[in-house]
């Protein structure tokens, strides 16, 4: 048995003259609210409302049977309601001005979007978030001078804009001629070599550091001159 496919007026059953010419456009969605002289459709996850007249044209299957039946009760034709229901899929031919539907078809599906041109990801790059900002480390740099102060878990050195004060921790290394041999000799005699017994007041050094929040952390100590 053919499927019957009936064209009707929302209100008046192709009874009402055609609307002036004017230019139309198309789109498909689903329906996520109809009435009687209104249509909302979702397209691309975004809702568009159309108005609904006599003028409107609704292609759907059954709608001759539903047509049939509504003059047999007396009525000029089936209003929208009766054959458009919620979440349906449709294709809405409208006129820009007005955001007049001209025409609504009711469709197996609503298609996929295109696929975006080749080489390219379709969405715009996201932009890194403040927390990803904040756990890029910082940049390294390096500062020279004299120690002029030296502990267990900070150095202070006197550069060219004045005294900088460095934190120490385990992370930090210290280089310098030398030095390997002794850090050897101390670990074989079973003890931990600390920032004092490498560093002392007046050695020039190279400290390369991370500025974390204000704090400046040495990474990397270098011994450039041992104080005579």
């Amino acid at each position: 048995m053919k499927r019957l496919i009936a064209m009707f007026g929302c209100a008046v059953l192709l009874a009402a003259p055609p609307a002036m010419a004017q230019a139309t456009k198309t789109v498909k969605g689903s329906v996520t609210a109809v009435g009687t002289d209104s249509i909302t459709v979702k397209v691309a996850g975004k809702d568009m409302t159309f108005g609904v007249d006599s003028t409107t044209h609704v292609v759907t299957p059954g709608g001759g049977t539903k047509a049939r039946a509504a003059k047999e009760e007396g009525k000029k034709g089936p209003v929208l309601t009766d054959v458009v229901k919620t979440g349906q899929a449709v294709s809405i031919d409208y006129h820009e001005q007005g955001m007049h539907a001209a025409a609504i078809r009711t469709i197996a599906a609503v298609p996929p979007p295109p696929a975006p041109p080749a080489g390219t990801s379709g969405a715009a790059p996201a932009k890194p978030s403040s927390a990803d900002a904040a756990q890029k480390p910082p940049k390294a740099q390096v500062a020279s001078g004299v120690v002029t102060a030296v502990s267990g878990n900070s150095l202070t050195v006197k550069a060219k804009s004045g005294d900088v004060t460095f934190a120490v921790d385990s992370k930090t290394t210290v280089s310098g001629k030398g030095l390997g041999t002794a850090s050897k000799k101390m670990a074989e005699a079973g003890g931990k070599p600390t920032l004092t017994d490498f560093v002392h007041q007046g050695d020039t050094v190279n400290v390369t550091y991370h500025d974390m929040g204000g704090t400046k952390n040495a990474s990397l100590v270098r011994i450039i001159v041992k104080k005579s």
